[in-house]
């Protein structure tokens, strides 16, 4: 079966991915699937190297203990086919299931492997998003080789989404502690080994990640027998390749979707998936690398907050959304909300006006009259392809009110480590926090069922100024990589992906902290 045609062609193709034949037979996995993202993250594939966002391309090799069942969003086993909370969440026991192998015939996995990576996420120095939350571990127990029992001196009752296949970010893929012991760091990421249902191949940095199916899986057998990531990072190259079939699934932002229905691409729309905003590095008085002279970040805090609201109505946003993100969202007053929500009142729906005069009159009360020099980075983040577009949109309606934006492409590779250390105070970038979601930017159901949006959201302090809004995007056949690696492992038919931003005043919950995705 030919698959590199267009995503009318991949969509007809759905009900062959069936992985599981009527009477339990696996078919055999065949053909091979392609798919280009803007990025792959830092490249890293142990569980301390990895950041979080890098999940897009991990998860078709690695498993979490736990996952989100699709039709209500609860937590479903994985790894662990049950567990138990106990003390009021300070206990946690994990029962793994019986047979999982890791690739290559290295042995069954056990409580043993997941102590291990949970150690190693948590270990000092470790890049992983998800560290400050393991290191509240107090205590680890194996009770046998299928029970694993955790403790904690507080209540940690979300602690079930640190370990879940379904959350964006949620990077607590299981390791074999035997191998990566014998192999050593470099060895074992050189070779990577997990328990999913595709195994690593081959990995050229900055290039390529090819992955092949392994058969009777014991969640499913793929149905594509090779799984191919490309590094493509412009979107309009993404769209070349697909329309020249060189790539079957691209990851593209929603200001796409009135071409690629032109061309006949069936197009779906999941709303209220994440927010985007502008992150305004360097409010983080407590760290060393603070800079008191970051204009929205100075001593004076009545100066520097006339500074973040002058930066907020100088941009026009709704003019992103409707220029930029293809009209797929909504601008917001406030964020950690989407308008849909209970507690979405009109107050904080209601989003700060587009108002330039306004903004540079701010700027001269604060000390800025001939405005001030930044740097605004434009780095595409796994799954968010589209926010070096809505940086460079931002940095051209501040230069509107005197402020000189220098702009720097960067691939988030490279930016990752002063991201973690928050040493780019007097930086802006644009950056989108995901949301609660069984999948990253691709959330594949049965027909009928709406699942929650796709990401999870982050519990870390940020400091942020305006954007655009709730961001909703319509795609499809070119929809993304973890809507091909759901397709390619049999789920069911229907895929829907969306993003979304918001603008908020001043300060939030997101990336600041170190614990972003």
């Amino acid at each position: 079966m030919k698959t590199r045609r267009w995503v009318v062609s991949m969509v007809a193709a759905i009900g062959l991915l069936t992985a599981i034949a009527a009477h339990g037979q696996a078919a055999k996995p065949e053909g091979t699937l392609t798919v280009a993202v803007a990025t792959f993250g830092n490249e890293r594939w142990l569980p301390h190297l990895y950041v979080g966002a890098e999940d897009v391309v991990l998860k078709p090799m690695y498993e979490n203990l736990l996952t989100r069942d699709p039709k209500t969003g609860e937590l479903a086993p994985m790894l662990a086919e049950r567990w138990k909370v106990a003390d009021g969440g300070r206990t946690w026991s994990f029962y793994l299931r019986k047979g999982v192998q890791f690739h290559g015939g290295r042995g069954e996995m056990t409580a043993e492997d997941v102590k291990f990576t949970f150690n190693t996420i948590a270990k000092d120095g470790s890049a992983n998003s998800l560290a400050p939350e393991f290191r509240l571990i107090k205590s680890m127990e194996v009770e046998n080789p299928y029970t694993l029992t955790v403790r904690f001196d507080k209540p940690f009752v979300v602690f079930g989404n640190k370990v879940n296949q379904g959350l964006f970010a949620s990077v607590a893929f299981i390791q074999s502690k035997r191998y990566v012991e014998t192999a050593k760091d470099d060895g074992a990421e050189r070779l990577p080994v997990a328990t999913g249902p595709w195994k690593f191949v081959e990995h050229v940095r900055g290039d390529r990640i090819v992955y092949e199916a392994v058969e009777n899986h014991w969640r499913a057998t793929p149905h594509f027998k090779r799984l191919v990531f490309v590094k493509v990072p412009e979107p309009s190259t993404r769209m070349a390749m697909l329309r020249a079939g060189s790539v079957d699934v691209i990851e593209v932002g929603g200001e796409y979707a009135d071409e690629l229905k032109q061309v006949g691409v069936r197009t779906l729309l999941m709303p209220n998936t994440s927010w985007l905003y502008i992150i305004l590095g360097g409010q983080w008085a407590t760290k060393p690398t603070y800079d008191p002279k970051v204009p929205w970040a100075q001593p004076d805090a009545e100066r520097a907050r006339k500074v973040r609201m002058a930066l907020n109505l100088a941009v026009d946003k709704q003019a992103i959304v409707q220029r930029v993100l293809g009209g797929l969202g909504t601008v917001m007053g406030s964020w950690l909300m989407y308008p849909s929500d209970p507690w979405a009142s009109d107050a904080l729906k209601k989003p700060y006006p587009y108002d330039p005069a306004k903004a540079k009159a701010l700027l001269a009360e604060a000390g800025y009259p001939s405005g001030f020099e930044t740097t605004m980075n434009l780095t595409a983040w796994p799954g968010r392809g589209f926010l070096p577009d809505v940086g460079e949109a931002v940095a051209t309606y501040w230069e509107k009110i005197g402020i000189r934006v220098k702009r720097r492409p960067v691939d988030r590779a490279i930016f990752a480590a002063d991201f973690r250390a928050r040493a780019y105070s007097g930086v802006a970038l644009a950056y989108a926090s995901p949301l609660v979601a069984p999948e990253p930017w691709g959330c594949c159901t049965a027909p009928g069922i709406r699942r929650p949006g796709c990401a999870c959201s982050s519990s870390n302090r940020s400091s942020t100024s305006s954007s655009t809004g709730s961001r909703a995007s319509r795609i499809t056949r070119s929809a993304c990589a973890s809507c091909a690696t759901r397709w390619a492992r049999g789920s069911p038919s229907t895929c829907r992906v969306s993003r979304s931003g918001r603008p908020t005043r001043s300060r939030g919950w997101g990336p600041e902290s170190g614990t972003g995705p």
